[in-house]
């Protein structure tokens, strides 16, 4: 519809007493909590890792020198894409409005910029079960079964097999699967799982899990070992009502680049007396290693991609 004033009469008419423009509250971004977010000048960006060693040898007095090489594990490229939205209004509308709603719609243009990044942020999550969507080196999704390694030694999983819903006795077994994740040598590494996120539909259970001061469902007056240790992050953007994820926020690689933060511009066309309003951004998001997340879609199917 275009903005002039024969389809916007209510904001030309003083005699109404109020018009909603955009009036529902933005949603608190969330992007920010869960991705490393980072600056590019370039089209594109490329992650790549080296393998360091593994156990030293021992060695016979005068034996020889035990060597080893380091190993190349996989690269990931990130390719920034653009993202625009724009508005224009005539010059008449704009000065006759009397209720102030077309100096508003500037504003809006920012909401939609949050719309955009939490949807395309969210979207790695929603994709992690999808072998259509993929980024790390390996060419499997961010939540698998199989992930290679790089010495050839035995694949490695961060997806629960069975989709084990959300519950005490689950949350211990992906946090000690996160935990034991290896590198491509085949050597433990400290990984912590400190988050807890998901859709807003497993917000009752997660804090029944992880805010109780005692165990959850017990009669033993037991301490709930997980008060206090998970940051929980229930996310509107997530659409499976019950996939669940662990992260090692200190130690993951959930990327977000952004190569052009929101750039917000007007102008006017003299000829049509139209007012004009744009936002464009550019960004991309990336996983530079699978490590640190372990997921599940909580759903008790079997997964084995």
């Amino acid at each position: 519809m275009p903005a002039v004033r024969g389809n916007f009469a209510d904001e030309l008419d003083p005699s109404i007493r109020e018009i909603f423009f955009d009036r529902y509250d933005q949603e608190p971004q969330v992007m920010p909590m869960v991705f490393n977010v980072e600056t590019s000048s370039r089209d594109s960006e490329t992650v790549s890792a080296t393998t360091g060693f593994g156990k030293l040898v021992q060695t016979s007095e005068l034996g020889a020198l035990d060597y080893e090489d380091p190993l190349k594990m996989y690269r990931t490229v990130a390719t920034h894409l653009k993202y625009t939205k724009g508005f224009k209004v005539s010059q008449e509308l704009r000065e006759d409005d009397q209720h102030n709603i077309i100096k508003q719609m500037p504003r809006a243009l920012a909401k939609s910029v949050v719309y955009t990044t939490e949807y395309y942020a969210a979207s790695v999550l929603n994709n992690a079960f999808n072998t259509a969507n993929t980024s790390y080196g390996d060419g499997l999704p961010l939540c698998s079964t199989a992930h290679t390694r790089s010495d050839g030694g035995s694949n490695q999983s961060n997806a629960n097999g069975s989709s084990i819903p959300l519950s005490e006795a689950n949350l211990e077994t992906q946090r000690l699967a996160l935990e034991k994740h290896l590198n491509d040598k085949g050597e433990i590494v400290n990984f912590k799982a400190d988050t807890l996120l998901h859709a807003i539909d497993l917000r009752k259970t997660s804090q029944i899990l992880t805010e109780s001061t005692l165990r959850p469902g017990g009669a033993n007056n037991d301490v709930n070992i997980y008060t206090g240790i998970f940051d929980v992050i229930p996310w509107r953007y997530i659409t499976s009502t019950t996939a669940w994820f662990l992260l090692d926020k200190s130690n993951h690689l959930l990327t977000w680049y952004w190569r052009i933060r929101p750039e917000f511009k007007n102008d006017y066309n003299f000829d049509a007396g139209a007012a004009l309003y744009k936002v464009r951004i550019r960004f991309s998001t990336a996983w530079g290693d699978w490590r640190g997340v372990q997921g599940s879609q909580g759903d008790d199917s079997e997964y084995t991609d």
